[in-house]
């Protein structure tokens, strides 16, 4: 789990919006506004804002609800912890429970969960439980299509809510 500063730049009020991105800035800040959000996913190629826009929900969610417990994490972060528990002794529950603890999920990249079939399972039956609960969960992925190494019941968490995609590359100039 990620839990580092690094992330602390990236805020709304410096992502610079075009008519590529609007739709899933609009749909990010309403989503780190409304405790009652759906799922969000932000789909779009490399450098398109995605991860800013994960950042700038983490940020905003933590100044305006403090009392929130929000995990940003990455998927490469989550395989290497599913692993860890595994390796330690530990159970696929263990692992999930460290994530349940959150009111808010972030996950960044779940395309790097390609062919990886057992963090795929996993990451679906947190997302089961965050829906069924009512929790928030947010992902990002260069993907939208359900190919390249990815379970077509993870691809489709992203459609119980709300998504967004952003074709162009994203030139941060402010």
């Amino acid at each position: 789990m990620q839990d580092n500063k690094m992330g602390s730049r990236f805020a709304f009020d410096n992502f610079y919006i075009t008519k590529d991105n609007s739709n899933a800035f609009e749909k990010a800040k309403r989503f780190a506004k409304n405790a009652d959000s759906k799922p969000l996913s932000l789909f779009g190629g490399t450098s398109t804002g995605k991860t800013h826009l994960l950042y700038a929900v983490k940020n905003a969610i933590e100044q305006t609800s403090p009392e929130l417990h929000v995990i940003f994490t990455t998927t490469a972060d989550m395989v290497s912890s599913l692993t860890n528990t595994i390796s330690n002794g530990g159970t696929s529950e263990q692992f999930r429970e460290k994530y349940l603890q959150a009111d808010v999920l972030l996950v960044d990249d779940i395309q790097g969960l390609a062919g990886k079939e057992k963090t795929q399972d996993e990451l679906i039956l947190l997302f089961n439980a965050f829906y069924e609960s009512g929790k928030r969960f947010m992902m990002t992925s260069s993907q939208k299509e359900t190919h390249d190494g990815l379970n077509d019941r993870l691809t489709s968490r992203a459609f119980w809510g709300d998504f967004a995609e952003i074709s162009t590359a994203y030139i941060n100039e402010g």
